[in-house]
This record gives structure tokens, sequence and C-alpha cells, in this order.
């Protein structure tokens, strides 16, 4: 009988929209078009191996940092450790400043206050395409 009224209780927690028992936090992918269109490309979470390993890097340290990979430049960018689950990392522009220059401005969004968030240590990380093989990029997290 008390089996039956907890599978209950964890039946109607699960039931209410918008929660979600379990979340992992995968980098946010993005691919700027190349000069001249406006077509996006679409980036999967599946990079090259170069790039899971800046991966790694940046998730423990934060900051940023750059891999050349395919005829691209992968911009991998993280904010280091946060405290629950709900960080993510928006990117507000990027803009192309010259043949090979480029700017990417990111923002950290938080957690709404007394949103319910995953109590699990997490790392926000986001993952910018550029089709640009030389881009020398500048890249402003706030």
């Amino acid at each position: 009988m008390l089996h039956a009224m907890y599978s209950l209780i964890l039946a109607a927690a699960l039931a209410i929209p918008g929660v979600q028992p379990f979340s992992i936090d995968h980098p946010t992918p993005i691919a700027v078009p190349a000069e001249g269109t406006n077509a996006t490309e679409s980036v999967s979470a599946s990079y090259p191996p170069a790039v899971r390993d800046a991966l790694k890097q940046v998730q423990k340290s934060g900051g940023h940092t750059i891999v050349r990979a395919d005829g691209k430049t992968y911009v991998v960018i993280g904010v280091g450790q946060r405290p629950t689950g709900g960080y993510r990392l928006v990117t507000e522009r990027v803009e192309r400043t010259g043949a090979h220059g480029f700017v990417i401005r990111v923002r950290e969004q938080k957690p709404a206050a007394g949103a319910m968030k995953t109590q699990v240590i997490s790392y926000p990380t986001l993952v910018v395409a550029l089709p640009d093989a030389q881009a020398q990029v500048q890249v402003t997290i706030s």
C-alpha cells in the first residue's frame, strides 16, 4: 500500500507540465553564415575530436578557445562551474569586422528567480562554428 502511494506521488510530480526529472546540458551549437549569404548552417553535437577536447578543458576552467578543423574555425566558450542546472550561454551577436575578423558577444542566462532547478553542478558551454578557417575572433562574455 505504501509503495503504491509513493508511485502515485512520483507519477503526479512527473506529470506537472514543464518539469523534467533529468536534464543533461550539452553545448549549444551555432553556425554563422558564410560571407555574402544569409543562410545558417546546422551544427550537430558530433564535433571533431579537437573540439571535444577543447570542450572538456573550457567546461571546467571557463573562458574560450579556438579550434581550426574541417575548414572551419570553432570557438568553444564556457563560463565554468555553476551550482545548479538552468544556466546557459546565449549568443547575442556575431559580427564580421573584416576579411577574417569576427566579434562574438555572448551572455550568460541564469535561471529565473524561484524557478525549479536541477540540483546538479553544471558547466554551461557554447560552440560557434565560423565558415572561415583563418578567422581572427574576439569573444565578449557578459
